[in-house]
């Protein structure tokens, strides 16, 4: 993985409460049901997602002719690195929905609309009789920390399951990018995900690591130190790989390798990929885990001829639809 210089991200510091009643209320109304610009037929619902002690935001999409007591297939949405669900809320959640499931798009922590990690700076103070403490607080935003992602998928797809109009025994998962190895983690390690739908996915995030100076035990020495506190608890600013947004957590990347785990996933699987793919080679991701899933259970692998990017728009945005929205009808309807 190729890494470069960039500028530095400024994270204000800020006076806080600790408690969730104090806490700065979201951009958003969550449960009020509004129109989908484009897609007349649908409604969407903002959401609070709690993770982990962390407020997630989040949207619901479904059809408005839905009945009161009707229970539809769901669909969580994992985007990739640095991206968030105002995107997927444009062109992808909505057709998901047309196509007649209850779609759920989320912001991960620190991203989007969601709330911040916080760390705290200076010491911290005993909590009143209300257990409430005041402290400066710093908050960090734009970090891709797989371990904490997969906290905020694990609540997404838990918040889903109480959704009125979505049947808990047909959720599937959806994930591109960096999204498309998250779900294949996810369906790994959760009998909840009946379908699983990666594309251009990144599925060995150890990868870029093993080649990087000091390989993976230089990234353990890092982690040595910041457990220690010799460096910043979590690496704010960190270099970025060229032509992405987003401090990632290395250290967390050394524990994350979904293709490891795929022989652990029992649910059909869609996985498509892109010959002309730049950040990765597909051998060793999304080829790889079809291999090893074929035989195991349902799978399928498209290989198309594009770019990483390409699958995001135009025609091929279309046909990615249309191969996803028939594998999920057959494995969820």
């Amino acid at each position: 993985m190729r890494r470069n210089s960039t500028e530095r991200h400024v994270f204000g510091l800020a006076l806080i409460a600790l408690v969730a009643a104090l806490a700065v209320p979201p951009a958003f109304a969550a449960g009020e049901l509004m129109d989908v610009e484009g897609y007349p037929t649908l409604v969407r619902k903002p959401v609070e997602i709690w993770s982990d002690g962390t407020r997630l935001a989040g949207d619901v999409f479904y059809p408005k002719a839905t009945a009161e007591n009707e229970k539809l297939p769901a669909i969580v949405l994992c985007h990739g690195w640095g991206g968030t669900k105002a995107h997927l809320n444009r062109g992808i959640a909505p057709r998901f929905a047309a196509a007649g499931y209850l779609v759920l798009a989320f912001d991960y922590r620190g991203w989007g609309e969601s709330d911040s990690r916080l760390v705290v700076r200076g010491e911290m103070p005993k909590p009143d009789e209300d257990g409430y403490v005041t402290v400066k607080a710093q908050a960090i935003r734009q970090l891709v920390d797989p371990l904490d992602q997969q906290e905020d998928i694990d609540a997404a797809i838990t918040f889903v399951e109480g959704e009125s109009h979505a049947d808990a025994s047909r959720i599937g998962i959806w994930g591109s990018s960096f999204g498309g190895g998250h779900v294949i983690w996810r369906a790994a390690h959760d009998r909840r995900v009946k379908a699983v739908a990666a594309q251009v996915g990144a599925m060995d995030q150890r990868a870029g690591l093993v080649t990087a100076p000091g390989g993976l035990k230089g990234f353990h020495r890092t982690a040595i130190q910041r457990a220690r506190g010799e460096i910043e608890p979590v690496p704010v600013g960190a270099d970025q790989p060229e032509g992405l947004t987003g401090s990632p957590y290395y250290e967390r990347f050394a524990k994350f390798s979904p293709v490891e785990d795929a022989h652990l996933i029992t649910a059909p699987t869609i996985i498509i990929d892109a010959k002309q793919e730049h950040y990765f080679d597909i051998r060793e991701h999304g080829e790889r885990v079809y291999r090893i899933l074929s035989g195991r259970v349902p799978v399928e692998y498209h290989a198309w001829d594009i770019t990483h990017y390409a699958i995001y728009s135009g025609e091929w945005l279309d046909k990615a639809m249309a191969a996803e929205i028939d594998f999920f009808d057959r494995h969820l309807k």
